[in-house]
């Protein structure tokens, strides 16, 4: 089966004088935008597989219900329920782990191509970039049910990689904010008009079932909007690093996934 697009995108053929220029583009646009959206970068053949396989795990799927502050970090204490670093927001969101997706399957295969790994490394301008080596949380997919959300935050990672394949029957919009958080520090009043209910600044991303999202959550604030209706939303969400054997701590594998060790046996 073919997984992406080359037709439209020359992930195949980087360093010829098309790919370079697609590549170059590419790069060029995320730097600018901090975003990234390449619709259709999979083959309709591929999502209707990692389709399929991700709607027969969904079951499986471990849902995480948390309350936190924009920055995801311990907040403040006191009253001033303005400041975003007190105010409390609320996130429902499942995941289904690296251990429990085909090791043989559509999504597997695609993470696993060496060619999708230099070029999101060199959009991001990484020269050494690796796929990640968690046995739960290198390759995952993220499940959004009836109900579910993920309110204003900033990552604590400098990108994230997505490949929407089920946009929800309602909802469940990608929304962000730039140019409110540097390296140097936020635009705390800025952030709190957001949280407000001020919608002036907000921007979607135009997600669809066989995008491919860079996105740089980091320095830009941003939320999944609340989910409704039968349909799920599913977010495969591919991890790298730039070293090889990254892995996630305990703690963060019993947060997201309800456990730190993987159930899959290897031969």
């Amino acid at each position: 089966m073919q997984l992406v697009n080359t037709a439209r995108y020359p992930l195949d053929d980087l360093e010829s004088p098309v790919g370079t220029a697609f590549l170059q583009g590419c790069a060029q646009l995320f730097g600018e935008t901090g975003a990234l959206v390449l619709p259709g970068f999979l083959t309709a053949d591929a999502v209707a597989s990692v389709a399929a396989e991700a709607s027969a795990r969904v079951d499986q799927a471990f849902f995480c219900h948390n309350e936190h502050n924009v920055f995801l970090d311990d907040g403040l204490d006191g009253p001033d329920t303005e400041d975003p670093r007190v105010g409390s927001l609320r996130t429902s969101v499942g995941s289904i782990a690296n251990d429990l997706i085909d090791s043989d399957g559509a999504l597997q295969q695609l993470y696993d191509l060496p060619a999708l790994t230099q070029f999101i490394g060199a959009v991001l301008g990484y020269s050494d970039f690796y796929c990640g080596a968690d046995p739960l949380g290198a390759l995952s997919i993220n499940v959004y049910g009836d109900g579910d959300l993920h309110e204003w935050h900033f990552d604590e990672s400098r990108f994230s990689v997505t490949v929407m394949i089920q946009e929800a029957e309602l909802g469940g919009h990608f929304e962000f904010v730039p140019g409110l958080r540097t390296d140097a520090g936020a635009d705390l009043d800025a952030i709190a008009r957001v949280l407000d209910g001020d919608e002036t600044q907000v921007q979607r991303l135009p997600l669809h079932a066989g995008s491919l999202s860079i996105f740089g959550g980091r320095n830009t604030l941003h939320r999944v909007t609340k989910v409704g209706g039968t349909r799920d939303r599913l977010v495969p969400v591919l991890t790298y690093d730039t070293v090889p054997g990254s892995v996630n701590s305990d703690t963060v594998r019993k947060l997201f996934w309800g456990r730190s060790a993987s159930t899959r046996t290897e031969c």
